[in-house]
């Protein structure tokens, strides 16, 4: 699991500043998100269809993605 280093004070443009409410909502995102993903690893056995494990994986990372974005709320043209 990759884990931000603490800012140095630069700044990402488009991007707000965000407050601890906002992490931990995140942060609770991407494990339901692991979570997830670490099913659809264990299915992979040979028995199911890896394809439709890929899509539902590609899927989720997606989802994830677009629910971290409605948390940190980035500008349009991110």
């Amino acid at each position: 699991m990759n884990e931000a280093k603490p800012q140095d004070g630069s700044k990402v443009k488009g991007y707000r500043t965000l407050n601890e409410k906002d992490i931990a909502n995140m942060n609770r995102l991407k494990e339901i998100s692991r979570q997830f993903i670490a099913q659809l690893d264990f299915l992979n056995d040979g028995e199911n269809c890896p394809r439709w494990l890929a899509i539902a994986k590609t899927d989720m990372q997606t989802a994830c993605m677009a629910a971290c974005r409605a948390v940190a709320q980035p500008d349009n043209d991110c």
